[in-house]
């Protein structure tokens, strides 16, 4: 099975069993999605009690960069400035960080001001950078992208947080440090929105326990 429509996603959800009885799956070797989610912050909080105080060191240099982590997709350290997203790429000959401008919301020329204010960033702070990449590839070394039992559902781990998918579209995304789901939805149903129930936090802190995925690494 790998599709589902809302009310039979209902239908699962209001239901007293998870996802492998419902669908008819076995549940050898199978746990719940809130616990390989606690597998995964378990994970995460190691790695940041290695990095976390490298973080602040640039933090409190630069007080305008926010969300400095390591990017599995981009397989490098960015941070927001702003609206304007950089990454930083290594010269192994120079052995320093490179700046650059990937992403922003803002005019090309504020974005490019900012990369230029930023450039030293990766001389200043090459052996911190060092660390936080290193710690932060140890994290992604495992299995990040989680598919459940039926297919219905699939979780793809980033740093801060995990995204759930339903039906192969985005459905929402889950908080790694609390587990607790955020409130905004996506709903991945071929249906006009507008006439579907609201799905509450609670409904997806429900979701997060009936939906049934392979053991794999807990930490």
């Amino acid at each position: 099975m790998e599709e589902i429509t809302y009310k039979e996603f209902r239908k699962f959800l209001d239901s007293d069993v998870d996802e492998a009885t419902y669908f008819g799956y076995s549940k050898e070797n199978l746990i719940s999605l809130k616990e390989r989610l606690e597998g995964l912050r378990e994970r995460f909080d190691i790695c940041e009690s290695r990095i976390e105080s490298d973080r602040e060191k640039i933090e409190n240099a630069y007080s305008d960069i926010s969300d400095i982590s390591y990017s599995d997709y981009h397989k490098n350290l960015t941070f927001n400035v702003g609206d304007s997203s950089y990454y930083l790429t290594k010269d192994k000959e120079k052995n320093i960080y490179k700046i650059n401008w990937y992403a922003s919301s803002e005019p090309s020329i504020l974005a490019n001001m900012k990369l230029i204010r930023h450039r030293n960033i990766g001389r200043k702070f090459s052996k911190e950078i060092d660390n936080i990449v290193e710690n932060s590839v140890k994290y992604f070394n495992k299995e990040n992208t989680i598919k459940s039992v039926s297919s219905i559902f699939d979780l793809k781990d980033s740093y801060f947080s995990s995204a759930l998918s339903c039906n192969n579209y985005p459905f929402f995304s889950i908080d790694k440090r609390t587990l607790i789901p955020e409130e905004y939805t996506i709903m991945p149903f071929k249906v006009e929105y507008d006439t579907l129930p609201k799905i509450t936090i609670e409904d997806k802190q429900k979701l997060l326990t009936k939906i049934m995925v392979p053991r794999g690494f807990l930490n």
